[in-house]
């Protein structure tokens, strides 16, 4: 009876085994064309795994088990895990606070009211298009990959990170958030354009803030390389809170 119960035990620990990845590569395979985007389903997860999101890919991935979505990151070779993060927003916020507080003491920060600009990037907008993707700037970095038109155009993000990584460096304005606050116009344009600011600002933030540059670890690149695109306030949102997560939550447990 021994022998047949240990047999039994080892079957269903097989057949279980077999589900998971079944599930796990499933997903992987209908969703192959935004692979790329699988990182922002973990954040998504952790975050708010009852929020009704506007991409069916991450609606999918928060419905699946624990053991399903860590083997999906598994199979697309990253290192990052979903685990229970409780109050993961509120962690990365006032990650990013610190990060402003240390650095540029005395700067304003967007970041108030437990970063409700940030967070109404997806519970307000979600599902809307990311609006103003291109502004009227151009970077001094005359090589610079982000001025793509000989028109004064550069992308959105291009003078945040041109001031942050001077300012980062100590060559730049001492109150940079200020200055970037009035060039973008934060506390006149449009709701959501503001959101847009405060999420894309919280994300360079982390990701010059970091002391994490020599990394070896594989957390994926949403956006960047294979081929998915970061479209709506909802894929902003993770993005942001991804690249804080991993730039300054992570780190910040792990040192």
């Amino acid at each position: 009876m021994a022998k047949f119960e240990r047999r039994q035990d080892e079957r269903d620990e097989r057949r279980h085994a077999e589900e998971v990845k079944s599930q796990a590569v499933s997903f992987i395979s209908k969703h192959y064309a935004d692979r790329g985007l699988i990182p922002l389903c973990a954040m998504a997860a952790m975050h708010n795994d009852l929020h009704y999101y506007s991409r069916e890919m991450y609606r999918e991935f928060c419905c699946m088990t624990l053991e399903v979505q860590n083997r999906v990151l598994e199979y697309c070779g990253l290192d990052l895990r979903v685990v229970e993060e409780e109050g993961l927003f509120e962690r990365c916020v006032e990650a990013v606070a610190e990060i402003l507080r240390t650095r540029f003491p005395g700067d304003e920060s967007p970041f108030y009211d437990s970063g409700k600009y940030v967070l109404r990037s997806l519970e307000h907008y979600g599902g809307e298009k990311i609006p103003a993707e291109r502004i009227n700037y151009r970077s001094p970095c005359a090589a610079s990959p982000r001025v793509v038109n000989l028109d004064g155009a550069s992308s959105y993000e291009s003078r945040i990170t041109d001031v942050l990584s001077e300012s980062f460096r100590g060559e730049g304005p001492e109150q940079p958030i200020s200055v970037l606050e009035r060039k973008y116009g934060f506390n006149t344009v449009s709701e959501i354009e503001a959101c847009k600011f405060a999420t894309v600002l919280a994300q360079y933030i982390a990701i010059y803030g970091s002391k994490d540059d020599d990394s070896s670890k594989k957390y994926g690149a949403p956006g960047r390389y294979a081929g998915e695109t970061i479209s709506t306030m909802e894929d902003l949102f993770l993005q942001a809170v991804f690249e804080i997560y991993i730039h300054l939550v992570l780190q910040e447990r792990e040192a």
